[in-house]
């Protein structure tokens, strides 16, 4: 593995300490969210010309401006694509990443949570790092993971790019595929990290995009010495990847957009991991997100294709089944589920390369204790009609 900087070597002095009780589908070392959630963070973007803002949405159900956008951070440039964001492991800062100018933007939520504030933006991580499209920060005890799609012309295997909480370049992390996502179980010191194509394929539109350069591969690595120790290689495109909650799980599940399928890996008792399918997602799907229940029963997984959400009953780990949907949407894509797993928010833009649908909106479903999902006809923010202009809403953040 090619290490790009030399301050790798203090790598290994990081201490893993065992994190909180994990939030579902957030970093295990992010400080938990244990109440209803008071405010929504979404990284948007124009659908025309502007900059790319952080929108600030009331979902305190007894406010009197709930469901409504409250407040627009917008950021000093234009063209990046905002996409993913992550907190830090303390909670008072989130990282946003953009796909197209590979910039990113650190955002204060602590001072004032309902008015949050630009503090810092990277702007030469090609430069810093020797790797561009960032896709997900992911918090570790002091740090932030980014992993990086593509090398510094946007082509080529990409890699994982470390921060400080403030900014400041640690080293970035060489990997032979182009890292989308990472999962991490810190009582196995292991982390998993998906995969998807470089920048230069997803920025263009989807019929420029050349099969050769698809990932089929899951990274295994050594979390303490930054070090991949197995590769796991399935259908194309394995986006999202989510480890089961329940402390010394030792399996979890990941979505391949390009097979329409739900693949389950697995540590086995001599430590080395297994991969296989474990679930056909109907054709057509192009899951684009996996999400799942605080308490390991349920997976949720949006449809781009089909404009569905899939709820599967993993209670049977090996045996993945289909327990219920949601019908009547489009291009569903970005969820996030709440503390108490009863609330899952969706949105639906995927890339501005790729949307084949203009009908961008913030949803919300509500979960019944049987894991049954109903759309709420009352809550809907209608982007395509935002007063600022048409805006592509994605991934979420609640506090």
């Amino acid at each position: 593995m090619r290490t790009l900087h030399k301050a790798a070597a203090l790598l290994l002095g990081i201490a893993i300490t065992a994190p909180a009780t994990a939030e579902t589908c957030l970093s295990p070392y992010i400080k938990g969210l244990r109440q209803p959630e008071k405010v929504m963070y979404l990284w948007t973007l124009p659908a025309g010309e502007g900059r790319d803002y952080l929108a600030v949405i009331d979902v305190d159900k007894a406010s009197a401006t709930y469901g409504q956008v409250v407040k627009r951070v917008e950021v000093e440039s234009t063209g990046n694509e905002a996409h993913h964001m992550g907190y830090t492991d303390d909670r008072t800062k989130i990282w946003a990443a953009s796909l197209n100018t590979s910039r990113l933007f650190i955002f204060d939520v602590a001072t004032d949570p309902m008015n949050p504030r630009l503090v810092r933006t990277i702007d030469d991580v090609p430069r810093l790092t020797g790797l561009t499209g960032p896709h997900t920060p992911y918090a570790i005890p002091g740090r932030m993971l980014i992993s990086m799609a593509s090398g510094p012309d946007g082509t080529g295997p990409g890699g994982l790019a470390e921060f400080t909480n403030d900014g400041e370049f640690i080293a970035s992390h060489a990997a032979p595929n182009h890292p989308y996502e990472t999962v991490i179980k810190p009582e196995f010191n292991r982390m998993i990290t998906s995969s998807w194509v470089p920048q230069k394929t997803f920025m263009s539109s989807l019929d420029k995009w050349d099969p050769k350069t698809f990932s089929n591969s899951m990274l295994v690595w050594d979390v303490k010495r930054r070090k991949i120790v197995q590769e796991l290689k399935g259908d194309p495109i394995p986006l999202a990847a989510r480890w089961l909650l329940k402390p010394g799980a030792v399996h979890g599940y990941a979505i391949s957009n390009a097979g329409d399928s739900l693949w389950m890996f697995r540590r086995e008792k001599d430590g080395r991991f297994t991969y296989r399918k474990a679930g056909d997602l109907g054709k057509g799907c192009a899951p684009g997100d996996l999400r799942q229940s605080p308490d390991d029963r349920f997976l949720y997984v949006s449809c781009i294709g089909t404009g569905e959400i899939q709820a599967w009953d993993v209670r049977s780990p090996e045996k993945p089944r289909l327990h219920d949907t949601v019908q009547g949407l489009v291009q569903t894509n970005m969820m996030h589920v709440t503390y108490d797993g009863r609330r899952l928010y969706v949105t639906n833009s995927a890339i501005s390369s790729i949307d084949y649908s203009s009908r961008y909106a913030l949803d919300l479903i509500h979960i019944g204790p049987d894991g049954r999902m109903k759309l709420d006809p009352y809550f809907r923010i209608d982007f395509s009609k935002a007063p600022v202009g048409p805006a592509r809403p994605h991934d979420m953040l609640l506090n």
